[in-house]
């Protein structure tokens, strides 16, 4: 059968765009960038997709979801004898392509499209090179090159920021007949860029259905590079974006998980330099704010470009977009870092609760010291009342004619004198019990060191100390030095 389709009754070809038809391999590489927009600032600078690329009848959809899909920022042609490549050496690409995407987190994807002669296995030390980015342009290398077209500077070291880890790589070809299919062997040695068997058991290469529909139609991905063959132009098109907002969210979503680590350790370390509830609270606030954030961004730059049939009806697009995002791992990871926000968020909102107790615990200390004090105040005052008031009855015990010092008067002062002392050293006391607590608070342990205290008081984990770890160059026991000869060792067995 014809790649480009069969005839629907005899006379007038299905209506639908033709197979695409080249004779060279195209080779696209995207690569994720530590490059970012703000993408309300960018504005119209960005293109939608559907004006830049071929999408056939899907470009009112792309353009329509613009907003939730990647747009292009910049393309441009590179001059192919200005390309060097490190491993590949069988001929002269025929065309070259350098894109830059924006994904709607700000993100910039860097995407390089290559159509070379040969065959699958001829290509896969190209792939090599592309992956790594092994590759320069008129001298200059592909990282350089990228970051200068967008105005990107070196850092403060001279040094200009390269690509992320997170890359993936298409091949595309053109099929006209079901014998020109690449083989399954054939496909794992270009998936996994190695000319080597396998056993077909041990493999994680992914058939999309819908891509592997045709008996001219192949459709094979794995975690770094997705084999494409006999799809039209659109398709392609289709997939290539896919393939960056898949990118983009992997690379997002590892900067989400580095900024939870951050904050775990925060977190575990946020009694070091603090001495009060005020401080801990505005730790933990800012933490729980950071994490608020992070899964706003977990949920719209990762979780939400995981779905795609909702913006563009198209089987063979969803179901690429969806064995994609499985294929890397991206969906099953976003579960799992969104578990850690939110367990995360739950030990704050414990920890919160625990400052408000104390902070509700202070509270009442500062009730009751003043209750304390005006009972003071109350005291001494109604103390001198009653001395006042003693001297100014009319009684025989008082003579007018001694002295309010006289020494016929000390059991009066001294009932005085006891009565002021009590309350004295009753706020004393009380005083120095609400110092005891607060030092007793702050001093609570509820760092990572506690944690490992906790589970060896609960679970019988064994916490070693430090110093008694051997000094890396102390020979440990039952070592010997090379050249010496050792004499087997005898076990008695009781």
């Amino acid at each position: 059968m014809s790649g480009a389709g069969t005839l629907s009754d005899g006379q007038s070809p299905l209506p639908f765009d033709p197979y695409a038809s080249r004779e060279n391999l195209r080779l696209t590489t995207v690569y994720a960038t530590p490059w970012t927009y703000d993408p309300a600032k960018v504005g119209q600078a960005a293109g939608r997709p559907g004006d830049v690329l071929n999408l056939g009848r899907l470009a009112r959809y792309y353009n329509t979801s613009d907003q939730q899909l990647p747009r292009v920022l910049r393309h441009e042609s590179l001059d192919c004898s200005s390309l060097a490549c490190q491993r590949w050496c069988a001929g002269e690409a025929v065309s070259a392509q350098l894109w830059h995407f924006l994904v709607p987190s700000g993100q910039v994807v860097v995407a390089l499209t290559l159509d070379v002669p040969g065959t699958f296995i001829e290509a896969i030390p190209l792939l090599e090179d592309l992956y790594y980015a092994s590759v320069t342009c008129a001298g200059l290398p592909l990282e350089q090159l990228a970051a200068d077209r967008i105005g990107c500077g070196p850092n403060g070291d001279g040094t200009v920021p390269g690509f992320l880890p997170e890359r993936h790589q298409l091949v595309f070809h053109s099929l006209d007949t079901p014998d020109q299919a690449p083989n399954d062997d054939i496909v794992q040695r270009v998936i996994y860029r190695t000319d080597l068997p396998y056993r077909a058991e041990h493999s994680s290469i992914r058939y999309p259905a819908e891509l592997n529909r045709r008996p001219t139609t192949v459709g094979a991905l794995g975690p770094y590079v997705s084999l494409v063959c006999g799809h039209q132009d659109y398709i392609e098109n289709c997939v290539l974006l896919s393939a960056v907002q898949a990118v983009g969210s992997a690379a997002r979503l590892r900067e989400i998980r580095a900024v939870a680590y951050t904050y775990v350790h925060r977190f575990r370390h946020r009694t070091a330099d603090q001495g009060n509830a005020h401080d801990r609270r505005t730790t933990l606030e800012d933490i729980s704010d950071g994490l608020s954030q992070l899964e706003v961004e977990l949920s719209y730059s990762v979780e939400a470009g995981a779905e795609i049939g909702l913006l563009v009806p198209a089987l063979r697009v969803e179901s690429f977009h969806q064995e994609l995002f499985a294929a890397i791992g991206v969906t099953e990871r976003a579960a799992t870092i969104g578990q850690m926000l939110n367990r995360l968020d739950n030990a704050i909102a414990a920890e919160l609760t625990s400052v408000e107790s104390m902070e509700r615990r202070a509270a009442d200390r500062r009730r009751v010291r003043t209750v304390v004090a005006v009972t003071f105040v109350t005291t001494v005052s109604g103390t001198l009342g009653l001395l006042f008031g003693f001297f100014g009855i009319n009684a025989r015990q008082v003579d007018e004619h001694r002295s309010m010092f006289d020494g016929h008067y000390t059991p009066i002062y001294a009932l005085i004198v006891a009565i002021l002392l009590c309350a004295f050293a009753i706020f004393a006391g009380m005083r120095l019990q609400e110092r005891w607590e607060e030092r007793r608070d702050r001093g609570r342990t509820r760092t990572w060191e506690g944690t490992h205290r906790l589970l060896a008081r609960e679970a019988g984990a064994v916490v070693l100390d430090p110093a008694t770890l051997p000094s890396p160059r102390q020979r440990l026991p039952g070592s010997r030095r090379p050249g010496t000869r050792t004499q087997p060792s005898r076990t008695r067995l009781h």
